[in-house]
């Protein structure tokens, strides 16, 4: 996808293509906040592509794959003999990003150390290399993707709260795809248009009972599920439409399943309409008593009322 089709989506997914155009000529640090699969690297390059720095590097670092002390030399870099097998020197993505933009993916795992020389970096745009003592000026915009939000991190004390600060002059958070899901027609338009292209297929949509399955599955995966999905269709139809049939099982079984559940009361059908709302608002109590347009005393005595204090899964 390109980030033309963001604004051809939702209403809320218009308001962060705005936001985009908007803060992408500053050099303002950006939080991408969303489930995993929301879309958060198609933003976070489409930020750096409208952005004075789109001509330099553009790094995404994942801040969880590797233990701590590799972590940290991934991103200031290293001298030989930092640590054992270090037997050359290497710049981090800070230094190697001089002039782009880094995106550090699910930042909320790098260690309290990290975290306060991430923290110094961003005020002084100055960095050391592991085992080094030159000091190196370094000029990057950072963007922060995460799945949790940083705020909670801080309050439960696993998160420097000055670095949250600093990383969170702009919060954009994505919304879950059954959050919108008047976007999933486009969204397989998108999907279909470029696997067209790049196999020299010409699958022309999908079928209406396959849309309605589409439309009526709750997609825990988000984006990247719905064109995981689409791909497999796509690869599987011997049509030029995609019927339910190509669809994976898994989609049939839940949909399915739901329609053919019995409401035998009011209470049960209430518990349902929370359950699937509270996972609509990934069990933001907050949000759901918002968008209930209820008290949130109200909203608890409910919960209370059907035992769901903690996460119900699907």
């Amino acid at each position: 996808m390109k980030i033309q089709d963001i604004n051809k989506q939702s209403a809320r997914m218009k308001q962060i293509y705005n936001m985009i155009l908007n803060l992408a000529p500053t050099d303002t640090a950006v939080v991408i906040q969303g489930e995993e699969g929301t879309e958060k690297a198609l933003v976070a390059r489409s930020i750096h592509l409208n952005s004075s720095r789109k001509n330099k590097p553009f790094e995404v670092y994942n801040c969880s794959a590797y233990p701590q002390f590799i972590i940290e030399g991934g991103l200031f870099g290293h001298e030989i003999g930092a640590f054992e097998g270090a037997v050359y020197q290497r710049k981090g993505c800070l230094e190697y990003a001089d002039g782009g933009t880094v995106v550090l993916t699910e930042i909320d795992k790098i260690s309290p150390m990290t975290q306060i020389k991430l923290r110094t970096f961003l005020q002084d745009h100055e960095i050391k290399r592991l085992g080094g003592k030159k000091t190196i000026k370094t000029d990057v915009r950072i963007i922060a993707a995460v799945d949790s939000d940083l705020g909670r991190e801080v309050e439960r004390g696993t998160f420097n709260e000055e670095l949250s600060y600093m990383l969170n002059v702009i919060n954009i958070h994505l919304p879950s795809l059954r959050q919108r899901k008047e976007d999933v027609g486009l969204l397989v338009e998108c999907f279909i248009e470029r696997l067209n292209a790049e196999m020299d297929k010409n699958i022309k949509g999908v079928t209406s009972d396959a849309m309605r399955l589409l439309m009526d599955y709750s997609w825990p995966g988000n984006v990247k599920e719905l064109e995981n999905t689409i791909q497999h269709a796509f690869l599987s139809t011997k049509s030029e439409i995609i019927a339910s049939d190509s669809l994976s099982p898994r989609i049939l079984n839940e949909v399915l399943t739901e329609q053919n559940e019995r409401i035998t009361s009011f209470e049960e059908n209430e518990k349902r309409f929370l359950v699937k709302t509270l996972q609509g608002c990934s069990w933001n109590k907050l949000q759901v008593a918002k968008q209930l347009n209820v008290s949130r005393s109200t909203l608890y005595s409910k919960l209370k009322k059907y035992n769901l204090t903690s996460k119900v899964m699907n």
